[in-house]
C-alpha cells in the first residue's frame, strides 16, 4: 500500500481522472492543513477534477450535500468531528465512495472508519498515483472514465484473494476480517508471492519507518494473521517464515 517517501508529481506524472462520461470527477476534500490541501489541489489541477475543499468535519457535513461529489477524501483526524462519526452520518445521506487519508498513528481511527462504512484507506501524505487509481476504482462501473481502475482493486494469488477498496480478504472465497496493518501486510505479500521477504522490508512497507533494534510487533501480526487464515507456524498453508530473515507467501500451497 504505501510508500516511505510521499512525492508531488511533475509534468511527467500526468494523472487523468474523470468522473461520469464527459465530466470532471468531483472530490469533497476534508483536509485541516492548508499547506496538504494546497499541494494536493496543485497536483491535480488541469486533470479534469473539481475539488472542493473543507477544512474541518462540520464544514464537510454542510457541503456533502451541496456539492454533491463524487467522492470524498478525508484525513483520519479531521477536526470538529471524529472521524468514525463524520463516515457514519456521511453513510445516512450518500453511498458515495469515501476514501481516509492515513499516516502515521492513524491506525485505529481508520480501522473504526471502515468499520463504519468507509469504502478503502490511502496513504497519507498523498502519493498521486496510489491516489489516482483508488479515485479511478473508487466510483461504480460505468461511471468513471474509459480505462477505469477496475482491474487494481482486486489482488488475486492461488487460493487467496484481496479487495484493495472494499478492504476484504478472501480465502478460497470465504471473507476475512483483517486490521489495517493486517491488510498491509497481507497486500505486501500477496504483490510478492512466492518471494521471501525481510521483516526490515515489510516493517518499511507497512509501518512507513525504520525498523526498531529490539521489536516483535510483526510476529505478532503476523501470528494473528496465520490465526485468521486457518494456518499454523508449525504446518504454514500459506504464510512460512524464512528463519533469520522474514517471511515467503505461498499463495497455492501443493499447486
Amino acid at each position: 500500500m504505501p510508500a516511505v517517501t510521499p512525492s508531488i508529481p511533475g509534468p511527467a506524472e500526468a494523472l487523468e481522472v474523470s468522473g461520469a462520461a464527459g465530466t470532471p470527477l468531483r472530490i469533497l476534500l476534508v483536509e485541516p492543513e492548508s499547506e496538504q490541501s494546497h499541494q494536493l489541489v496543485l497536483s491535480l489541477s488541469g486533470h479534469d477534477v473539481d475539488i472542493t475543499v473543507c477544512v474541518d468535519g462540520a464544514e464537510a457535513l454542510l457541503r456533502v450535500g451541496m456539492a454533491r461529489p463524487d467522492t470524498v477524501l478525508t484525513s483520519a483526524d479531521p477536526s470538529e468531528v471524529e472521524l468514525e462519526t463524520l463516515v457514519r452520518v456521511m453513510r445516512r445521506v450518500t453511498d458515495i465512495p469515501i476514501l481516509i487519508g492515513v499516516g502515521t498513528g492513524d491506525s485505529q481511527r481508520a480501522v473504526r472508519a471502515l468499520a463504519a462504512g468507509a469504502t478503502a484507506c490511502v496513504s497519507r501524505p498523498y502519493r498521486i498515483p496510489e491516489l489516482a487509481a483508488l479515485l479511478r476504482g473508487a466510483l461504480p462501473p460505468g461511471e468513471h472514465g474509459e480505462g477505469g481502475g477496475a482491474g487494481t482493486a482486486m489482488v488475486r494469488a492461488g487460493a487467496l484473494e484481496l479487495d484493495t477498496l472494499g478492504h476484504r480478504l478472501f480465502v478460497d472465497g470465504v471473507p476475512v476480517d483483517l486490521a489495517l496493518r493486517e491488510f498491509g501486510i497481507m497486500d505486501f505479500l500477496l504483490r510478492n508471492d512466492g518471494r521471501v521477504v525481510g521483516r526490515e522490508e515489510l516493517w518499511t512497507e507497512v509501518w512507513h519507518k525504520p525498523l526498531p533494534p529490539v521489536n516483535n510487533t510483526i510476529a505478532v501480526h503476523i501470528r494473528r494473521l496465520r490465526h485468521k487464515l486457518g494456518d499454523s507456524e508449525a504446518r504454514p498453508r500459506f504464510i512460512h517464515t524464512v528463519r533469520g530473515i522474514g517471511y515467503r507467501l505461498d499463495s497455492n500451497p501443493g499447486g
